[in-house]
């Protein structure tokens, strides 16, 4: 058998504890076997380790004298900063927010702001964050000369905001966040004419982000909207191939779909969903944004799995079950050659669900040298080496391309290594300082996803074929399961059982879709949906 779960595997994730959000909001850590997320199937559990295993940082400086040895910690709220070869590996958390602002002598990074902005809403709500640099930039210029025409202050604070704002947009939707931008702002460009021109375009560039933020979720509620009235409608016969017969051309508006969902996924969300949290924290969880961008995309994984295997399992005739087999095994290798890993995963979790993979006279058919292709590569041997290496190779082929290339990674193994470095690191050293190296390991994971999610895209896209993507209706697990009984009669006692309880509780799946007598019309009622997705084109 070329099935990838020939045994039970354990899910990869310990219940969580009282003080860790649940991830159960995104559909990853109550997953069936039968589920086509690759993060249920693949992952084994990793051995159990302590927060506080990893070694402790050996320090070289502190910019502010040590505490007196008595003492067994440090004052969380010291200005200490501690460094390693010159770069921050730790500090409390007050000297970590002055580095925001830094001195004439001292220029802080572009990855430092990013990494902590990113990571500080573990310690911080962001709001309270820019209230305290705000704070910092008022002491900054009371201490200067009335006399002084020195806008250096000013000129620091505007240059972070705008990198806040460009990294983190949503976090200005925060009606608290707006009021103080607009307090500072206005200050600020009353000082000289150059600092009112870059408030302008710190300004402009917010609106417009959070304009196609706004369209966006516009869009995906219109989407939502659509599939759910065919939902309803069980009468709806799918069939792909009358929408699009060419692998590469369903590659290519997989391509679009990934790429927009990734576009509007806030960095600051992998924090916010997949990282621990004190108890003492816990009150600033319920008051941040949701993480609706990163839910949708988890949905779209598990939506693009469950139609590869509707498709199948719904065609009543070998021959044309055997052609859609082969056309979603071309259709993944497509995706592989655009570097779409997270689609072709996203296919080959479909390929190999339960329903599809007893389908042995099916498979007879199908070029068994493509099924070991696909099982190749997603094997989790060496926690997914295969893959890992042709992530790797894809990132450095972007990286040295003249024209820009896409790179979406399997999103759900992102996720897998962001939960275990949060686990595998404690918050905080036992001096209470905050480990900074922390937030700089998971401010390189996120990043990886953020590259290239920007891409311009090469190829049109093809209204229908997203629109049927997106909308087309999916089948339940004990609905495919009870089709691929009726289309291969069960084998043995455990799948004849199994049949009978699926027709006692579904009865006969060919009555439910009306298989006789429905085909699904791939003509779309005008402005049924709007042209979707709405990357922007340049």
């Amino acid at each position: 058998s070329l099935s990838l779960f020939p045994l039970p595997l354990p899910l990869p994730l310990s219940p969580p504890s009282p003080s860790l959000p649940s991830l159960s909001s995104i559909s990853l850590s109550s997953l069936s076997l039968i589920q086509p997320s690759l993060f249920g199937h693949f992952v084994p559990p990793p051995e159990t380790r302590s927060p506080d295993s990893t070694p402790q940082t050996s320090t070289s400086l502190l910019l502010s004298p040590p505490p007196p040895s008595s003492s067994s910690s440090v004052d969380p709220n010291s200005e200490e900063v501690v460094y390693k070869d010159g770069v921050v590996v730790a500090g409390s958390l007050d000297g970590l927010i002055s580095l925001l602002l830094p001195s004439q002598t001292h220029q802080i990074e572009q990855s430092y702001v990013f990494a902590f902005v990113l990571c500080s809403r573990l310690f911080i709500q962001p709001h309270q964050l820019l209230g305290r640099v705000t704070k910092i930039f008022s002491s900054l210029q009371k201490q200067q000369p009335s006399s002084s025409t020195d806008s250096g202050p000013a000129n620091k604070i505007v240059e972070l905001l705008s990198e806040w704002a460009e990294m983190f947009p949503y976090d200005f939707r925060d009606e608290r966040m707006m009021r103080s931008l607009k307090d500072v702002t206005q200050h600020c460009a009353s000082l000289s004419p150059e600092l009112r021109r870059l408030v302008g375009q710190l300004q402009a560039a917010l609106v417009k982000k959070l304009s196609v933020l706004d369209k966006y979720e516009h869009i995906l509620a219109q989407v939502n909207a659509v599939s759910m009235e065919r939902l309803i409608n069980p009468k709806t016969q799918v069939n792909i191939l009358s929408v699009c017969d060419s692998p590469q051309e369903l590659a290519q508006q997989l391509t679009h779909i990934e790429l927009e969902r990734l576009n509007n996924i806030g960095p600051e969300e992998f924090i916010q969903t997949f990282v621990r949290c004190p108890e003492e924290t816990e009150p600033l969880y319920r008051d941040m944004k949701k993480t609706s961008n990163i839910e949708a995309y988890v949905e779209w994984f598990n939506r693009l799995s469950y139609l590869v295997a509707t498709e199948i399992c719904v065609s009543d005739k070998k021959r044309n079950r055997a052609k859609l087999l082969e056309f979603f095994l071309d259709t993944a290798a497509e995706c592989r050659k655009l570097n779409n890993f997270n689609s072709f995963m996203a296919i080959s979790a479909g390929l190999f669900m339960s329903p599809v993979t007893r389908l042995k006279r099916t498979r007879s058919k199908v070029s068994s040298s493509k099924l070991h292709t696909i099982e190749a590569f997603v094997d989790p041997f060496s926690n997914f080496s295969t893959y890992r290496h042709a992530l790797v190779s894809a990132f450095a082929q972007a990286s040295k391309s003249r024209e820009k290339m896409c790179v979406v990674p399997f999103f759900s193994l992102l996720v897998k290594d962001l939960y275990f470095l949060n686990e595998g690191m404690s918050n905080r050293l036992p001096s209470g300082h905050i480990r900074f190296e922390k937030c700089m390991a998971l401010a390189r994971l996120v990043s990886q996803i953020l590259a290239y999610k920007e891409t311009v895209l090469p190829f049109s896209r093809v209204r229908g074929v997203l629109n049927y993507l997106m909308t087309i209706p999916i089948h339940t697990d004990d609905e495919l399961q009870l089709a691929s009984f009726e289309i291969e009669p069960p084998e043995n006692a455990g799948e004849k059982k199994r049949f009978q309880e699926l027709r006692m509780l579904l009865g006969s799946f060919g009555q439910r879709i009306g298989r006789s007598s429905s085909v699904y019309s791939p003509t779309f009622p005008p402005g049924s949906l709007p042209f979707s997705p709405i990357q922007e084109e340049t």
